[in-house]
């Protein structure tokens, strides 16, 4: 992928990033609910695409592994926003987030913290193309995002999303 193309798809993500960030901001926090599940599903695709590439064997970096690392990491970069107050059970809104979200919100927002160097993390050892550092840090994310599931996602969602 040429340098030019990096550089469009990234200026593409940031324009599309800020935009919905602004819209998403402006939005009462029931509204925020569908929109906060779209976007954390995007980013368990993403990252079930590049598991799915490492299963493979023959990981396939420019169209599937450097895009879908770019996705988890540009919405972890706004996920502490997605979970403003009233946007919970509360909310009467079908929803998977747990009110432990906001009664332990300063552990919630250090598990968002770490997922966002996560993140990080995994754009770059995709962007190197390192096979062993992919792997170790898809493992290492994976625990990132059950920890917080574990705490903070209500158990009726493996329930209402069985295959």
């Amino acid at each position: 992928m040429s340098a030019s193309r990096i550089r469009r798809i990234t200026v593409v993500a940031l324009l599309t990033a800020c935009a919905t960030t602004i819209a998403f901001a402006d939005a009462p926090p029931a509204a925020q609910i569908k929109p906060r599940q779209d976007k954390l599903r995007d980013m368990g695709g993403a990252l079930k695409a590049i598991t799915d590439e490492i299963k493979k064997g023959r990981i396939d970096w420019d169209n599937a592994v450097i895009p879908n690392a770019q996705t988890v990491k540009d919405r972890s970069v706004y996920i502490l926003n997605w979970f403003p107050k009233g946007s919970g059970p509360e909310a009467h809104i079908k929803t998977y987030a747990l009110p432990v979200i906001w009664q332990k919100f300063d552990d919630f927002t250090k598990q968002g913290k770490q997922l966002q160097a996560d993140a990080v993390k995994l754009q770059q050892v995709a962007n190197a193309k390192d096979e062993a550092g992919l792997k170790a840090q898809v493992q290492t994310i994976g625990k990132t995002c059950k920890a917080c599931h574990d705490t903070y996602r209500s158990p009726d969602y493996e329930k209402d999303n069985e295959e």
